[in-house]
């Protein structure tokens, strides 16, 4: 790899392509000279879905993201999770060399042009990508939005993208990393752990039945408590109440991850990413539909600061490792094979088609009640 500008890169030359990007981004966000985007780019899935009037399907992103995005001072990518081949099992990438290629390619450009990245929340994960079989309360997945994001998680992480995860989001990112998830808190919490508290109205889950809950910081120096802290304020200890709508949670963290915050129940609530050149953090409550709140703000102001110093990067001379990368990425996707193995992949094959026409069964997927 040939860098434009000299760097201590020489440092790391042995080390893995991660560690390498790692330290060359630290040393380029120290730069003045380097031009940066008044609006950075944001990434958000697209989620697809039916619009109602005539039964049209589309994909479209979180609005209450999208303008909380806007409203914090960067501009808004949406990303359909394209069905890649249509007709094929959504995990065919993992299982073929060929098609892990071509999916690559598509997703390259995508992800290296983006100054920041946000997983917003949705329905329950493949259990599949953390290695356990579906629980009867888990919902059904969707297949190909977890596949995305899954590869713009790693891909993200590795290039030092700033990651926002909101719910499901915070979910995908600890799972993409190796970490794992309670699939339901009412029925799999510990018994020796403090009661729960609601997380989730018990009815119709919709955008009017919120419940609330306060939640702990875990420290005044971590990302999270100075970005709700904001500017010129006093330092918070707690969020007096946030808006709360999931079941699931995360059980284990992922290696380099750790807790920003907790619900009073023990819950983990916020995680963040602990080496100083990733801006990497999960939130398991929603902010985007407080945005008249200070603090709510200050997180998004936060990121979008985070990413707009980010888009300064010269993405041509990160152009040079995408082999490396995309080996990096592969050697990921082995990893949740072995997972697959260990959780006795046979349970995840009975039949419940994600898309029209199935030409092999999912490993991610099967036959479940409708998410509530």
């Amino acid at each position: 790899m040939t860098f434009l500008r000299q760097t201590g890169v020489q440092a790391v030359a042995d080390g893995s392509v991660s560690d390498l990007l790692a330290h060359w981004i630290a040393e380029q966000l120290h730069y003045d000279d380097l031009a940066r985007h008044e609006r950075p780019r944001i990434g958000i899935m697209a989620a697809s879905g039916i619009l109602r009037d005539g039964g049209w399907p589309v994909y479209g992103g979180d609005a209450p993201t999208v303008h909380a995005i806007l409203e914090a001072g960067g501009f808004p990518c949406l990303i359909p999770p394209l069905p890649f081949l249509e007709g094929y099992d959504p995990s065919y990438p993992l299982r073929d060399d060929h098609t892990f290629l071509l999916f690559f390619d598509v997703l390259w450009p995508v992800v290296r042009d983006l100054d920041g990245l946000i997983f917003s929340g949705g329905g329950d994960l493949s259990a599949c990508l953390y290695g356990q079989q579906p629980h009867p309360q888990a919902g059904t997945p969707d297949v190909w939005r977890d596949m995305w994001e899954r590869y713009l998680a790693l891909l993200a992480w590795v290039l030092c993208i700033p990651t926002l995860g909101i719910c499901r989001g915070m979910h995908l990112m600890n799972v993409a990393l190796g970490g794992t998830l309670y699939q339901d808190l009412r029925t799999e919490w510990p018994k020796d752990h403090l009661p729960l508290v609601r997380h989730r109205h018990s009815g119709r889950v919709s955008s009017s039945t919120w419940v609330t809950h306060p939640v702990q910081l875990a420290r005044p120096d971590s990302r999270l408590a100075l970005a709700v802290k904001g500017r010129g304020e006093l330092g918070r200890l707690a969020l007096d109440a946030v808006l709360s709508m999931h079941h699931q949670a995360v059980e284990t963290l992922a290696p380099g991850l750790e807790v920003a915050a907790t619900a009073p129940d023990g819950v983990i609530e916020a995680f963040e990413e602990t080496a100083p050149s990733r801006w990497w953090v999960g939130i398991q409550f929603h902010p985007e539909w407080s945005t008249q709140l200070h603090w709510v703000m200050g997180l998004f102001c936060s990121f979008i600061d985070a990413s707009r110093a980010y888009s300064a990067i010269p993405r041509e001379e990160i152009e040079p490792m995408r082999s490396e990368i995309r080996g990096w990425l592969r050697q990921r996707d082995e990893y949740l094979r072995a997972l697959h193995l260990r959780a006795e992949t046979a349970a995840f094959r009975a039949d419940m088609p994600i898309i029209p026409i199935i030409r092999r069964a999912s490993l991610f997927t099967r036959s479940s009640r409708k998410a509530e």
